[in-house]
């Protein structure tokens, strides 16, 4: 069940994996908006996992209709066998309980409370810098904006611009980061910045000895604050902080 006046393509090539975890694989698809790093993080799973999948693409103004095969409205959407799971931390949980080769969790456990405790900090903060800076600043909204909508019709592309970074303001402001300056936002992100590049001293990943799921939600976030030019001098200016998010995107990009 797709929603209708999406755009699909396909995310991996087909044909790779055999047997029954090609077929399973064959069925899965990812209801998203290519811009959003929760979409990211879950094409990342996929690929680290070598699962075929194809990609519907849901217009921003046809958003609202995923809550035919999804009740509480958010992308990305998996749809497996049947089977719609939303939240990018639900998907990710699901897809390492169907294919849990390679893992993406700790087995052990205070390394995968780890785990938890570092993506949901990317999740639940690290997002509204990103939303901040990419999409409530104008020269950076110039940007970015368009690709947002890029699925949709020429009317909201044309309208767009005007009234999605207000809209966008509003929620950062309700959050809490849109209330600060933007000197304060800058040094909140060079805090984090800082911090991350602490956690990766002397190792290649956050947690544990294996690229895992808090690797996959704080690089996604990361590389959207990186995606602001104000974002790209802070973390540029930390070459731990670039040095692991070259070893993510090499571990995870899309395979060819």
């Amino acid at each position: 069940m797709i929603p209708s006046g999406g755009v699909a393509r396909t995310g991996a090539p087909a044909g790779g994996a055999g047997g029954v975890r090609a077929r399973l694989a064959s069925m899965i698809t990812l209801h998203q908006f290519e811009v959003s790093p929760f979409c990211d993080k879950v094409r990342r799973i996929l690929h680290w996992k070598r699962l075929d999948y194809r990609i519907q693409e849901v217009p921003l103004l046809r958003a609202p209709g995923i809550r035919r095969i999804n009740p509480i409205g958010k992308l990305p959407c998996l749809e497996h066998d049947g089977t719609f799971v939303a939240d990018s931390t639900d998907i990710a949980y699901y897809l390492e309980e169907r294919f849990p080769e390679p893992p993406i969790l700790p087995r052990d456990p205070a390394e995968r409370a780890l785990c938890h405790v570092l993506e949901d900090w990317a999740d639940e903060s690290l997002y509204f810098y990103e939303m901040r800076l990419r999409f409530t600043l104008p020269h950076n909204a110039k940007r970015w904006i368009p690709e947002l909508v890029h699925a949709d019709s020429r009317v909201l592309k044309a309208l767009a611009p005007h009234l999605l970074p207000g809209m966008l303001r509003r929620l950062t402001r309700k959050q809490g980061v849109g209330r600060k300056s933007l000197q304060q936002v800058l040094a909140d992100v060079a805090r984090h910045a800082d911090a991350l590049a602490g956690l990766l001293e002397g190792r290649e990943w956050l947690v544990g000895r294996a690229l895992s799921l808090a690797d996959l939600a704080v690089f996604a976030q990361i590389r959207c604050i990186r995606g602001a030019e104000e974002g790209a001098r802070i973390i540029e200016a930390c070459p731990a902080v670039v040095t692991w998010m070259e070893r993510v995107e090499a571990a995870t990009a899309k395979p060819v």
